[in-house]
């Protein structure tokens, strides 16, 4: 009785190392660059599991599934699919639709919870906060040996360029964990403090240099929320001092170096790419209000079109070639008009609530995890959204885990 009791326990512990382990590698290799058949590989494991596993005891994962946000996120990919048959070509907003709806945010929104349904909410946690620390570190080491490269090929120095400007969208996604590990690990001593500065000076040097100012917004508002969440008011004395001491070195460095000069245009810059007015976001505007309600059909090429064929009627746009609506829910209302904007808004509360009650329910590793997840969708499609197209299909991958840490049937390994 011994020994089966000891074979189930060890097959137990094989199966939830494999459901963990193969989540947690997609979570690092997700905004990693040139590994694209890494990535597809690891997703079909876990196609594969979460498939075995709904055959296997279908009753059980769907329950996992169960609950509002799930929903709101089917209303938003059945919107999605209605805006596919009223765009004024069907077939290039499928297309375009595919990969971050279908092939990203349903996709991970379904089979993450499923593959995690056996596992506690304790050892979700621990694979959030430990994968996310390794994916931060992992983009960070890349792009520091992307400035070396650049460097050595052309001469390239931070702060010239956009080149980097594709790093911003992991460091947002993994951001958080370097905060939310803090608020876990008790040890307030000299040496901690001292290696909380170094990665937040290595971090604040990697971030400005994607010159993007979203992303300094999303990482500010990150950092507010999550201080005020944890009340680690030491944070924000050190992060006051730090800026204080940034914003000194900033003025020093422009004045006796002209190679920072884009630098501090888009740190004083207040109307990038003219948004507001008959900039991006104005002009979508307009076109949404001549047909607020059935909306044009997914996709930027479908906006481009529409902005494009339009263009000479509006005089006093500041762009006669269409760059985008620079607004995730301007976008979205102008692909499937007001159900898309109404799912749109549901989905988002949905998530909120979620996040939300996961964290006012729990503490330790569980209560920070959630706060990872709730933090970074705030950051990336909330606050970024405001201001660019946000990459829905990385969305999902944050819904998913939040579908899994919230499910109260999670069955605790003994």
């Amino acid at each position: 009785m011994l020994n089966i009791k000891n074979s189930f326990t060890t097959i137990s512990n094989k199966k939830s190392l494999w459901n963990l382990s193969i989540v947690g590698l997609f979570i690092i290799l997700v905004y990693l660059p040139d590994i694209t058949r890494y990535k597809n590989l690891v997703m079909i494991l876990i196609c594969i599991t979460a498939l075995y596993y709904l055959v296997k005891d279908f009753r059980q994962v769907v329950n996992s599934l169960r609950g509002h946000l799930f929903l709101s996120i089917l209303l938003f990919v059945l919107a999605m699919f209605y805006s596919v048959g009223i765009s004024i070509d069907p077939a290039l907003s499928f297309k375009e639709m595919n990969k971050p709806i279908l092939n990203g945010l349903l996709l991970f929104s379904f089979t993450f919870p499923i593959v995690l349904y056996q596992e506690s909410k304790e050892r979700i946690a621990k694979i959030i906060l430990v994968t996310f620390i390794i994916g931060m570190i992992a983009i960070s080491l890349a792009d520091i040996v992307k400035y070396i490269i650049n460097y050595q090929a052309t001469g390239e120095i931070p702060f010239t360029n956009y080149n980097h400007r594709e790093f911003s969208y992991g460091f947002i996604f993994y951001f958080p964990v370097l905060l939310c590990s803090w608020a876990l690990w008790k040890k307030h001593s000299l040496l901690s403090w001292s290696l909380l500065i170094i990665a937040s000076a290595i971090s604040l040097f990697l971030l400005l240099g994607t010159l993007s100012r979203g992303a300094w917004v999303a990482i500010v508002a990150a950092t507010v929320f999550i201080i005020t969440i944890n009340k680690e008011w030491k944070l924000t004395l050190t992060a006051a001092i730090c800026l204080g001491l940034l914003a000194g070195a900033t003025h020093w460095v422009t004045a006796s170096d002209p190679n920072t000069r884009l630098l501090i245009h888009k740190l004083t810059q207040t109307d990038s790419s003219h948004r507001y007015s008959n900039g991006t976001q104005g002009s979508a505007w307009s076109l949404i209000m001549e047909n607020p309600v059935k909306g044009y059909g997914f996709g930027n090429k479908v906006y481009h079109q529409v902005y494009n064929s339009r263009v000479a009627d509006y005089p006093d746009w500041t762009f006669r070639n269409s760059i985008g609506p620079h607004n995730v829910f301007l976008s979205l209302w102008f692909s499937a008009g007001i159900l898309g904007l109404i799912t749109t808004f549901v989905m988002t509360i949905s998530a909120l609530l979620t996040g939300s009650r996961i964290i006012r329910q729990h503490s330790g590793v569980i209560r920070q995890a959630a706060l990872i997840l709730l933090t970074a969708f705030m950051s990336l499609f909330i606050v970024r959204g405001a201001f660019e197209n946000a990459y829905i299909n990385e969305i999902g991958i944050l819904f998913g885990l939040m579908i899994a840490l919230y499910n109260k049937k999670t069955i605790e390994k003994k």
